[in-house]
């Protein structure tokens, strides 16, 4: 068992997966745009500051469910409802691959290794834009915010895609994610993390937690430690 608490030796790649699972945000798709459009939208409409780049990329690490009522307070239902309402009607108009994830994904299917999101994203977004892309053919099991008790950092609903793929989790899965917050997840639910470096989030914010994931700048990276 790898511990992950503490700095990997030079050179560190994870063992061959059983099974992959991907967050969604900031690592296989740039949902930043789109992201920061239903934030501009919410602030108009309660008359609310602009909020920053950099604050929009940290909420992103966590499900509307757990942030708003901290944010809005009593108005949290009417935030979310804001928020997800323009996101519905436009995100497929934002949606863009990150830079070769579709090779990513055509290669781990060839070599029958099933593939599954687990995302803080509201599930009935997921549902669209899968198929949209015609990622379906590779992804078979989305798990969006509020599909499990808990949503990640909770280990929650990364064990219930395992569940629901019927795969063992003493079987080699990678989480691979862009934030802290999907690696503090891939550690308590037993699987290996893998930190996409092309996110919104940094190296070091894992590091910040004493958390040491094996690392990829991109996706090119990861073809090549599969391929290795």
């Amino acid at each position: 068992m790898i511990d992950h608490s503490k700095p990997l030796p030079p050179n560190s790649i994870p063992p061959r997966p059983d099974a992959v699972l991907f967050d969604w945000d900031g690592t296989l798709v740039d949902t930043f745009p789109m992201i920061k459009a239903c934030y501009a939208h919410m602030t108009n409409h309660f008359g609310l500051p602009e909020i920053s780049d950099y604050q929009i990329g940290a909420n992103m690490r966590r499900s509307a469910r757990d942030l708003f009522p901290e944010i809005f307070g009593d108005k949290a239902d009417e935030a979310f409802k804001v928020f997800y309402g323009f996101a519905a009607k436009h995100h497929l108009d934002y949606l863009e691959p990150m830079k070769d994830a579709q090779e990513f994904l055509s290669l781990i299917s060839s070599r029958s290794i099933p593939m599954g999101v687990v995302s803080n994203r509201k599930h009935e977004l997921l549902v669209g834009e899968i198929p949209y892309l015609e990622w379906d053919k590779y992804l078979t099991c989305l798990i969006g915010a509020g599909e499990a008790e808990k949503d990640k950092p909770a280990p929650d609903p990364l064990l219930l895609a395992a569940r629901r793929m019927n795969i063992s989790t003493e079987s080699c899965i990678w989480y691979v994610g862009d934030s802290e917050t999907d690696m503090q997840a891939a550690l308590a639910a037993g699987m290996v993390p893998v930190f996409i470096e092309h996110g919104l989030r940094q190296l070091k914010d894992c590091h910040n937690f004493n958390i040491y994931p094996y690392s990829a700048k991109s996706f090119s990276f990861l073809l090549h430690l599969v391929e290795y």
